[in-house]
């Protein structure tokens, strides 16, 4: 009978951990914002600032984020994957700074339109409607915000 209780509590305990992981995993607060870095020939690099916040009382384990930027359901860019975890503490709040290279010239036309790159490469001041995607996994659970900036070129 003793085995039964034990077991019992263990579970109710395991559960109501597990049970807090992923609530904490639904609570994270992303932050992103997006900077042109240089245009050159290959495409256009943008710098991402991405801000991760935990507003919960149990330390977090992240992998790395990976961001993937998309302009009218279409991508022109995303980060490099990173086989990276790291730590959220709790309560706590954490900045990186992403390089995404978009896409190269031919698919940019296709997706932005020639208009739009002709500004880009003349350096007139263009300003884009684009969707940002994190995705990374908490804890073992998998998260992914969108988050819609205005990026200005």
């Amino acid at each position: 009978m003793l085995k039964w209780i034990a077991g019992g509590v263990a579970a109710f305990f395991a559960g109501r951990y597990l049970l807090r992981l992923n609530n904490a995993s639904n609570t994270i607060v992303t932050r992103t914002s997006l900077q042109v870095n240089k245009v050159s020939l290959s495409g256009i690099e943008i710098k991402a600032r991405v801000r991760l916040q935990n507003p919960n009382p149990i330390t977090l384990s992240l992998q790395f984020p990976f961001i993937n930027l998309t302009y009218k359901e279409v991508s022109i860019g995303s980060s490099q994957i990173k086989d990276e975890t790291i730590q959220l503490l709790a309560n706590g709040e954490q900045s990186f700074d992403i390089t995404i290279q978009s896409a190269g010239w031919l698919s940019l036309v296709q997706t932005l339109g020639t208009e739009i790159v002709q500004k880009i490469r003349s350096g007139q001041k263009v300003a884009l409607d684009l969707l940002a995607t994190i995705t990374t996994k908490v804890n073992g659970i998998p998260y992914q915000q969108a988050e819609s900036i205005k990026l200005f070129i």
